[in-house]
Formats: structure tokens, C-alpha cells, sequence
């Protein structure tokens, strides 16, 4: 949960997500932002991206 901290100025836009896709995005978001070179809004835009497909079993 630590690395979660780094999105902490996101939060209006994971307020926005349900629950479950706001838990998977963070999880997303923060092994892109700390394996890839992206910023933190590019990582967690991905984050949202993969974890919605993933709920959506797309």
C-alpha cells in the first residue's frame, strides 16, 4: 500500500471508480509506474485501462 501514496493527488479521479477497479488500478498503476518509465498520470491511466478490460474479462 505503500507505493499507493504516490497517486494520492488522483484521488478526484479514483473517486470516480468503483471499489474493485480502484483497488486493481492502484495495484496496475503502481508496478507500471515503478517498472516502466512513465509518469504517475500515464501509469495510472494504464492502471484504470488494464483493470477495466480485466473486470470486463475483455
Amino acid at each position: 500500500m505503500e507505493d499507493y501514496k504516490d497517486f494520492e493527488k488522483f484521488q478526484k479521479r479514483l473517486n470516480s471508480l468503483d471499489d474493485d477497479i480502484r483497488s486493481m488500478a492502484l495495484q496496475y498503476a503502481s508496478e507500471y509506474y515503478a517498472d516502466h518509465d512513465l509518469s504517475r498520470e500515464e501509469a495510472l491511466e494504464k492502471g484504470i485501462s488494464k483493470a477495466e478490460l480485466k473486470k470486463r474479462d475483455l
